[in-house]
Parts: structure tokens; sequence; C-alpha cells
């Protein structure tokens, strides 16, 4: 398999969240050395920053309309991405902007003749409210519902029919945090959810095994939707929803490279950096130290 070519491309979105801070989220991840990582991590493959995908959002009285003309451009750069060859990286930013980024890489894949890719979502939280169900009205926890095909406003036209995703080829990974409504959604359309008690009680290897078989069967191309706060707040702080009781840095790691290993990745998002809450920049080393390790493993599959 030839080396994949890398575009990085950023995504400032904070208006999804509760803490606008999240929007410097690119800015951090670059001054922190990502792009040099990642060329370092993946020495053969042509990484290069593509910039912001939109400008940096502020105070919008309508946030979801807001985060959907984001999503928009965001959508149209990774679809045109995919459609050359290319993985997109997109670096947050909050979870909204999965909207965009997933659903452009699932459009590319139906451009292409095939069928849309199953969706690895690692996260604590996962992100299945609808406008209706959700209890902070947040657009950063409705990115998965419009991602399958749930009505949640403005967002559903972003997605539009063409980048929807099958809801039996998603596995969430370190959840620990549902709302009763997405609950709801995940027993109604019988997502797979793999909790960070299940990672610590049966072993991080053993969970990935089951989720993999879910995402990518028979190793199908798939999408990797990466949220920091996976990661306890002891490790990461500097997060825009800290949950107690996260994974460990080796866990997640082991979890990324596991997925890196098993079959072609299309496309990654990191999100959720919040350089204002951030502390001794923990935060923001800890994430390029799994995009990294990310990225390597990316690069052992493709040589072999």
């Amino acid at each position: 398999m030839k080396p994949t070519d890398i575009r990085i491309i950023g995504a400032p979105v904070g208006i999804g969240g509760g803490h606008l801070g999240t929007a410097h989220g690119p800015t951090a991840a670059r001054a922190s050395g990502v792009i040099e990582r990642l060329q370092r991590a993946h020495p053969d493959a042509n990484t290069v920053d593509l910039g912001d995908a939109f400008p940096h959002t502020q105070v919008a009285e309508d946030r979801l309309r807001e985060v959907a003309a984001c999503c928009s451009q965001l959508r149209a750069r990774t679809k045109e991405t995919v459609l050359a060859d290319m993985m997109p990286i997109v670096i947050g930013g909050d979870h909204s902007l999965a909207v965009g980024s997933m659903a452009g890489v699932a459009a590319a894949r139906r451009a292409q003749g095939a069928s849309p890719p199953g969706l690895l979502w690692i996260d604590a939280h996962t992100d299945i409210n609808t406008h209706e169900t959700t209890p902070s009205g947040n657009p950063h926890g409705m990115s998965a519902a419009a991602l399958i095909g749930l009505n949640t406003m403005h967002l559903s036209d972003v997605v539009g029919e063409d980048g929807l995703f099958d809801p039996k080829r998603i596995a969430y990974v370190g959840t620990r945090d549902v709302d009763p409504g997405e609950q709801i959604h995940i027993d109604q359309h019988d997502i797979a959810v793999f909790t960070s008690r299940d990672i610590k009680e049966r072993g991080v290897d053993t969970i990935m095994t089951e989720a993999l078989a879910i995402v990518a069967p028979e190793s199908a191309p798939f999408a990797l939707t990466f949220d920091i706060d996976v990661l306890d707040p002891e490790i990461a702080p500097g997060v825009d929803t800290a949950v107690p009781d996260g994974l460990s840095l080796e866990q997640v790691m082991t979890c990324l490279t596991r997925a890196a290993l098993h079959a072609p990745i299309l496309a990654i998002d990191m999100v959720e950096l919040n350089p204002e809450k951030d502390v001794d920049s923990r935060t923001a080393l800890a994430a390029l130290e799994c995009i990294e390790t990310l990225v390597q493993a990316c690069s052992h599959m493709q040589g072999a």
C-alpha cells in the first residue's frame, strides 16, 4: 500500500461547546509542534498544513446555524481531500466539527462508488443528542446524531443524504457520560458502546478487538474521531467538558495503535483541546503524543 499524503485542517470552532477557548485548539496544537511531529511520525507521507477551514468563530445568536455554516465549509474541504486520495487530519475546536469533517468523508466515499466507512468514536461522551433532547443546548453534543440521520436543526442539512453513516458500523470507546435522551437513541439504533469501565475491567485489547470488528469488518476502511476528554482529567485538564474516571495515556495510545494497525484510516479528527483550561500545556502535549502515535502506526500499516 502506498503512503497516504496527509493534510492538516484546522477547525477553530468553540461556540459548539460550553467554553469558547476550544476555538484556540488548532493554534495551540500548531504552536506545540503538531506538524513537525506528524512529519516525523510518517516520514514517507507528504504532510501539509492547509490552514483553517473557516475563520475563528465568535459568539453567535443562533449557535446551531453558525456551527452549521462552519461545518459546511469543513465538509467541502474533507470531501475534496479524500477524493484526492489524501488523509485529512482535522484539529479542533469542539466536537461539533465532526458534522462537517465526517460527513465530507462519507460523501467522498459514496462519490467514489464505495459504501460509507465505519466510524470509531473515541470519547467520554456519545454526542448523540438532538436539539430536542439536549439538556445543555450545546451543538458539540449533537454531531453523532446528525451523522446517523436523526433530525438535528441545521446540522442535518450539512450532513445530507450522502454524508450519513450506518449506525451498525459505529462504535464508541471510552464512554462514561451519557444523557437520558442519548441512551434512547443508542438503544433505538443498536449502537455499540464500550465504556471506560469496560476497558478497565476487560482490557484494552479485548475491547478494541470487538469495536474494530464492528467498525472495520474484514479490515474495511474507516474514519476515526478522537476527543481528548476520553483521557482522565488528571492527565488532560484542558478540555471543554471533563469527566472523571477516564482512561490513562497508555490505554488511549493502545486504542489508537490497535485501530491504525487494523485497517486503513480514511480521516482523523482530534477535538476539544481548550488551551485556556490547560495546565502547563499538559493536555496539548498529551494530545500530540496520541496523534503522533496514531499516525506512526498508520505508517507501519501502510508499509506492510
